[in-house]
């Protein structure tokens, strides 16, 4: 969780506050949240852009590259179900996922970079696109997620799909939200020509909207999830009594064949 939000601090050299050039009334000039001294694209913001593209390759893009460079040896090791040294290390890693999906961690983490830091790259006069890529981004995952169902547990896929809902109906809250914004302030359409488009007469309802459905979508998750538990509890299956979960059969070097032997007392 580390990686996202060190990130996001870098990206965030590119996050601006526009404001109306006095100069020219048609032009915006930006400033930095972070320091609103330092003008966006300045002179003084160049070298803050340098050191930034510096720690972008260093930190992002390197947590990228270690992740795959931790994944990719242990490709072969997990699908001969010969644990090494490296597989057992790198369990928070692939653990988590079917054996088709132990790269997943690693899509995780660049969907979490982009939304958390990437976006910014893009200029804050197309703040609307920052918008658009995130809900598209959202979007797909969202399907795919649903799709491959990557995790091994049931509870966890359900509840990965529950917050990936629910981040797609925030970004899609936010989207209305600037269009409503946006049309609110240039009145030449009239007074009503928001709600007339949108069909809400304030901003809050939007939010009020999209809170609702993200609370049906946790609901639906929910009981999605206690459905799905009760129907797999019904298959026997050998499971351990420390986790209730099935164990994880590996087979040692030199090993080929597992070996169950099974007692009743009576």
């Amino acid at each position: 969780c580390f990686v996202p939000s060190i990130s996001a601090a870098i990206f965030r050299t590119w996050s601006c506050q526009g404001y109306a050039d006095p100069g020219q009334d048609d032009k915006m000039i930006g400033y930095m949240r972070r320091a609103p001294e330092i003008e966006c694209d300045s002179d003084a913001h160049k070298p803050i852009q340098h050191l930034a593209y510096y720690l972008i390759a260093i930190w992002p893009l390197g947590s990228l590259l270690l992740y795959g460079s931790l994944l990719i040896p242990c490709y072969k090791p997990l699908h001969a179900k010969t644990p090494t040294a490296l597989t057992r290390a790198t369990a928070f890693l692939h653990g988590e996922y079917e054996l088709t999906f132990y790269w997943w961690e690693a899509l995780e983490l660049a969907r979490k970079l982009t939304l958390t830091g990437a976006v910014l790259l893009i200029e804050e006069e197309r703040a609307f696109l920052r918008l658009l890529v995130a809900t598209v981004i959202c979007s797909v995952y969202a399907v795919g997620l649903a799709i491959v169902r990557p995790y091994k547990r049931v509870e966890d896929t359900l509840l990965a799909v529950a917050a990936s809902l629910v981040l797609l109906l925030s970004f899609l809250c936010a989207n209305w939200t600037t269009i409503f914004i946006k049309v609110e302030e240039r009145k030449a359409c009239g007074d009503d020509y928001a709600t007339d488009l949108l069909g809400f007469s304030k901003v809050d309802k939007i939010g009020y909207a999209m809170i609702g459905l993200a609370a049906v979508a946790v609901l639906f998750a929910f009981v999605g999830g206690f459905v799905a538990l009760r129907r797999f509890a019904r298959i026997p299956t050998i499971r351990l009594a420390s986790t209730r979960q099935a164990p994880e059969l590996t087979l040692a070097t030199g090993m080929t064949y597992h070996l169950f032997n099974s007692h009743i007392w009576s």
